[in-house]
């Protein structure tokens, strides 16, 4: 498998360089990191105003490569763009490591938000790369010192007296690793997605589609005031296929199938994406026929792609962003921008999934079966080292996603500190293994685990439960069949919700397939989970408060023909 990250151990080691407390010698030739360098040595020594505080830390961040955009629907292409970037990132902190300006949302939307330039000068212009660097510094300090008298005042305001350092010591490092941005074959892909999309065409239920392709290859650039320093490669890579429906009654439902990829060479062929677009278009015949579906208490088999979002939605999301920010009280304060802690991050040692459950984070893993998987890096968004874990270890959670903030248990990184450029670092996946022991009682393959399923619904003496194979989100968007015991056969249903599906749900796990699908999780950096399809003892479904869409009054004009 061709993988833009492939190098000799050897080769890694030769480029591992170390620092102290000061910033790193730029690899020879590279105008970036010079500038890089040379601005944070001048900010480092001079920045100051007035009477105020010196900034006590500062990082910069560079990234660039080529980015690629095709939509496509009913045959042709609707929206195509590509074009080389390059922006940067600049983080300033005053006060100090244990109280800082960070972590903190204050009264105005859009102000947790990083000091970001978009428009950077693409050639490597040493006078222009210093201005740009300059100029976003000067904006960064100024924001600091007002954020950082802000959320002063908010501490003493609400008596906080529980502190965690907003910054903690990790040792300097530098790894400086090839990075080179791969460009698709655009015009084939153009051609491809129009092929893709046209299979919507052969389906009048479908009422909305779009095959879309996105595409970020390149390489990142940091360095500190402490001394660290990277290079390291980047790709984020996607084909989506979605269709929309209606029901008999008007609510728009909705089905989807999303292929990630760091290089051309990772997606399967083009004729396997074809056939997935077949079974959305299928699917969404068929829900277009859905029923209603009445209250229900009883078992539920998540499917596949269903089982990834379910772990993605109960465990992932909660053990990444181990630290509250700082908020006040105002309508944007629940905003699903700003970041809440994960509802796990205070649980260690304590049982969080059924014994024969373990769960591993193994950034340094390439591809599963011979499939790619997205979220390989080797060093963090904050310059520590990568780090394989142990998140859950027979059901007990024994770790959780750190970067430098500490938190109430940690005080330190291990290496999970993730973020794009647009936003800052938290504690964030990288590849998710959801390990099943071996218990032929709870772990057996697909066939057995749905005659289990069955045989507990019988055992309820339930007329039909519920198999889920995708989920928008669990307040809707599903796409849910009941499945009667009697014979077996399926009916696709609508217009649910899930109530009071919280974490309970994780350890109501009672057996697992051994058949493991990958999911390429739409977290930024990108990330993956490898899961297999789960049967939970039991969840509760109400019908949703949702009113129906309007349906279209004429028919849609191909299919009016």
């Amino acid at each position: 498998m061709k993988n833009i990250y492939k190098k000799s151990f050897l080769t890694f080691l030769l480029s591992l360089s170390f620092c102290a407390g000061a910033p790193c010698a730029a690899p020879e030739g590279d105008a970036v990191f010079k500038a890089m360098n040379d601005e944070m040595g001048r900010s480092v020594n001079k920045l100051k105003m007035d009477n105020l505080q010196k900034p006590y830390f500062m990082a910069y961040t560079v990234s660039e490569g080529s980015s690629c955009y095709i939509s496509a629907t009913f045959g042709s292409i609707e929206a195509f763009y590509s074009y080389p970037y390059r922006r940067l990132k600049a983080e300033v902190r005053v006060g100090d490591k244990k109280f800082d300006n960070t972590n903190y949302l204050g009264n105005a939307w859009g102000e947790y938000r990083p000091s970001v330039d978009y428009n950077v000068a693409l050639d490597d212009n040493y006078d222009s790369l210093r201005f740009s660097i300059w100029s976003l510094t000067d904006s960064a300090y100024k924001d600091a010192l007002d954020t950082y008298s802000k959320k002063k005042a908010f501490k003493e305001s609400k008596n906080i007296t529980e502190l965690y350092d907003d910054l903690t010591f990790e040792p300097v490092y530098t790894v400086f690793l090839p990075a080179a941005a791969e460009r698709l074959d655009e015009k084939l892909w153009q051609e491809r997605l129009k092929k893709l999309s046209a299979v919507f065409t052969g389906y009048p239920a479908v009422k909305y589609s779009q095959a879309a392709l996105s595409y970020d290859s390149g390489g990142i650039r940091f360095v500190n005031s402490e001394g660290t320093a990277f290079k390291k490669p980047y790709c984020s890579g996607s084909i989506n296929i979605d269709g929309e429906t209606y029901s008999p009654d008007g609510y728009k439902l909705r089905a989807s199938a999303r292929y990630g990829f760091c290089g051309a060479a990772d997606l399967p062929s083009f004729e396997t994406i074809v056939k997935k677009a077949e079974e959305i278009a299928m699917r969404l015949t068929a829900m277009s026929k859905s029923v209603q579906m009445k209250a229900y208490i009883g078992p539920v088999l998540f499917e596949e792609n269903a089982a990834a979002k379910f772990f993605d939605n109960f465990f992932v999301r909660n053990v990444a962003n181990p630290r509250e920010i700082w908020k006040e009280t105002n309508k944007w304060s629940t905003d699903y921008i700003y970041r809440r802690a994960g509802e796990l991050v205070e649980r260690l040692d304590m049982r969080v999934m059924p014994p024969f459950l373990n769960v591993v984070d193994d950034p340094f893993a390439k591809d599963y079966n011979g499939e790619a998987l997205m979220g390989h890096y080797e060093v963090d968004d904050e310059g520590v080292p990568a780090r394989k874990l142990k998140l859950v270890e027979k059901g007990k959670l024994k770790d959780i996603y750190r970067y430098r903030a500490a938190t109430r248990d940690f005080n330190s990184s291990n290496g999970h500190g993730r973020g794009e450029y647009h936003e800052f670092v938290s504690g964030g996946p990288g590849n998710i293994f959801i390990q099943p022991e071996d218990n032929p009682a709870r772990v057996m393959p697909f066939s057995e685990l749905k005659k289990k399923f069955l045989d507990l619904c019988r055992e309820q003496e339930l007329e039909y439960c519920l198999l889920v194979r995708d989920i928008g989100s669990f307040y809707g968007s599903f796409s849910a069949y009941k499945v009667y015991p009697a014979d077996g056969h399926e009916e696709p249903v609508h217009a649910i919700e899930f109530i009071g599906a919280g974490l309970r749900a994780l350890r109501d796990i009672v057996a697992v397939s051994k058949e493991m699908k990958i999911y390429n999780l739409t977290w930024t950096p990108p990330a993956s989970l490898v899961a297999p399809s789960i049967l939970v003892q039991e969840m509760e479904i109400k019908k949703t408060e949702d009113k129906p869409d309007r349906t279209p009054y004429l028919e849609h004009p191909f299919f009016a023909k």
